[in-house]
């Protein structure tokens, strides 16, 4: 049977306006948990597919677990202008997200911060958010380790789709790269770490990101480093979300395991 995990919900209201949403589960025990926070793709949210289960199977293995949506959720919820939405799209804001979270865990902010232990906070990113968590890390000394889902690499530039126009969020996507080339060289800030760093991938996963896996590999060879076989960008689950899968399974064990060395993670009682 697994641990009673209890779950409690966040907003954090950014200066633009919009909220940024999300929920802390862990066990109430009174001792200090390593953190992780857990954050979702470019087209993902924080209830997608295997997120609140993922974000559930860490809090019962111990950990103090954030889980969150980037605020480009809220901004589509609340049907804002589309300059908006196409603002709050960009890697700029990704980052300027995350790093507000970590800031709040930092700050003991969050809800049920007593059982945190703040002094060993871990971020994992899937897909886009796993490039967005390797620059928040070479940023913030305040971070231990950083974990990587089929990710590392940042956004794609798009000309539009069928030689259609740009549209709003694409340009400012691609503005925002542009103006940010040397912040937001993954590669260059994986290879700077000075934090254990885990990069799992999956080797069915589109071949962009199975060629920057092979430039993290290349530039960083003294990181971990996981292939799932079989594995693709989602690990073999969908949304809405039928249960887990041994490609996800293995995920997450991996993740453990690294970070039971990353952060000394006490092993739960049973």
């Amino acid at each position: 049977m697994g641990k009673e995990i209890a779950v409690e919900s966040f907003s954090i209201q950014q200066a633009n306006g919009l909220p940024l949403k999300g929920e802390v589960r862990t066990q109430i025990d009174g001792s200090g948990k390593p953190v992780l926070i857990v954050s979702h793709g470019f087209r993902g949210h924080r209830n997608w597919g295997f997120w609140p289960d993922v974000a559930s199977r860490f809090a019962e293995l111990g950990y103090y677990t954030v889980n969150f949506d980037f605020i480009r959720i809220a901004a589509r919820h609340l049907q804002v202008e589309e300059e908006k939405l196409a603002e709050a799209s960009t890697i700029t804001q990704e980052l300027h997200d995350l790093n507000a979270v970590l800031s709040n865990v930092l700050e003991a902010k969050l809800p049920l911060a007593g059982e945190a232990d703040r002094s060993r906070v871990s971020l994992l990113g899937h897909s886009r958010s796993g490039g967005s968590s390797i620059i928040l890390a070479s940023e913030q000394p305040d971070v231990r380790a950083v974990i990587v889902w089929n990710g590392g690499s940042g956004p794609v530039r798009s000309n539009g789709a069928n030689g259609s126009s740009q549209t709003l969020i694409e340009k400012a996507v691609n503005e925002d790269v542009s103006l940010n080339t040397e912040r937001f060289d993954i590669v260059k800030h994986f290879k700077e770490l000075r934090i254990p760093a885990l990069v799992v991938q999956g080797d069915a996963d589109n071949e962009r990101l199975l060629q920057r896996n092979k430039e993290l590999k290349a530039a960083a060879p003294h990181q971990k480093f996981i292939d799932i076989a079989g594995g693709d960008h989602t690990f073999g689950v969908a949304d809405p979300y039928q249960g887990s899968s041994s490609q996800l399974d293995q995920a997450v064990e991996e993740t453990h395991r690294f970070l039971q060395l990353a952060v000394t993670v006490k092993a739960p009682t049973s």
